[in-house]
């Protein structure tokens, strides 16, 4: 079963450009340049920077950080990006459908990535998933990927995560019809209408 990796910051209005170029350092540090990739604020209105990075088991997330954590000038480094930034939290999501498609064989083409966040009814967290695995479309044969955090996190629940290359790639309001069946599978689901945050999407 994959797994995502994905440490959160919320940076200082006048320290964005410092904790991004921080945060590719930090990677090369963590070995994960070329690995995954890093997220910065466009529409998203919280203004998050992440950077993530796939694993293929919890045992293998266990022996990467259990390494990590005797390295000196790993937890320096995320010190001083802490302390540039309002919020950190390192998230571990587990994959239940991986994105597919032209756009994800493609991925270092991408720049941008649209999430949408979605939070369960109390019980109705495994409908929710079902529901949305099921009814997801894609546009031009890419299919987004789904997947749930193992913690709670205050966004939502599931995540439904789409790479694209370009902001032309985005469907026109008419051509967002498309979206109505899954939306309409889940609505009776949700605590509330699910969150749409575009991202721009960087390499190391």
């Amino acid at each position: 079963m994959p797994y995502t990796f994905r440490s959160f910051r919320k940076p200082q209005v006048s320290k964005i450009r410092e904790v991004t170029e921080g945060t590719i350092e930090l990677r090369k540090l963590m070995g994960w340049s070329g690995q995954g990739g890093i997220t910065t604020p466009f529409t998203n209105s919280v203004s998050l920077i992440s950077h993530f990075k796939r694993f293929e088991s919890m045992e293998e997330i266990d022996q990467h950080f259990e390494k990590m954590s005797s390295n000196k000038e790993v937890g320096n480094k995320i010190s001083e990006l802490n302390s540039y930034c309002d919020m950190y939290a390192n998230t571990v999501f587990e994959v239940l459908r991986s994105p597919s498609g032209p756009n994800f064989e493609n991925m270092k083409k991408n720049k941008y990535v649209i999430q949408f966040w979605m939070k369960a009814k109390i019980g109705k967290r495994w409908d929710l998933a079902d529901a949305v695995i099921k009814n997801s479309v894609g546009r031009n044969g890419n299919m987004p990927g789904i997947s749930v955090p193992i913690g709670s996190m205050e966004p939502g629940d599931i995540v439904m995560t789409a790479p694209f290359p370009n902001l032309s790639f985005l469907p026109t309001f008419e051509e967002s019809r498309s979206n109505i069946k899954v939306m309409e599978s889940v609505q009776d689901l949700l605590i509330e209408p699910p969150k749409r945050h575009i991202t721009r999407l960087l390499f190391d």
